[in-house]
């Protein structure tokens, strides 16, 4: 018998790791990591300019002469502050004239203040009350009852 027992009776290793060696190790990994990435990122541009060089020409839509205003679509909104304020300013121009809502059916629009002397000097509208809606019949419980 050989006087190297390989198992321990102890439960652990009796020597420690080599820091030079896992140092090392973790060198050589980070130093494939970047060769690899010299290698790799050159190609992958190589092949986006071939790619480039044999693509077609994308298409170009011509305008339509003399054809007249298109279908409304929705605008980009360029700058929304913008855009806002023109909105309210429609808004502000709205609510502070005098117009024509429906010409036809005689109904048309004040401005608010205006509208709010009139109602404090002559109160709100009084509207008849509507009919008195018809009550259903009660119909008979039935007799006997569900058992």
């Amino acid at each position: 018998m050989s006087t190297h027992e390989p198992h321990h009776a102890g439960g652990y290793e009796k020597t420690d790791a080599h820091a030079g060696a896992t140092f090392r190790a973790g060198l050589y990994i980070l130093g494939a990591m970047f060769l690899t990435a010299l290698l790799v990122v050159p190609f992958y541009r190589s092949l986006g300019r071939r790619e480039a060089r044999e693509q077609r020409p994308a298409a170009s839509v011509l305008e339509p002469v003399g054809l007249g205003p298109g279908p409304a679509v929705p605008r980009l909104v360029v700058s929304e502050p913008r855009a806002l304020a023109e909105f309210r300013a429609q808004e502000d121009a709205l609510l502070t004239s005098y117009g024509w809502v429906e010409k036809d059916a005689g109904i048309a629009r004040m401005p608010i203040a205006d509208a709010m002397k009139i109602v404090a000097e002559r109160g709100l509208p009084r509207f008849p009350a509507p009919a008195a809606a018809p009550t259903p019949r009660a119909t008979p419980a039935p007799r006997g009852g569900a058992r």
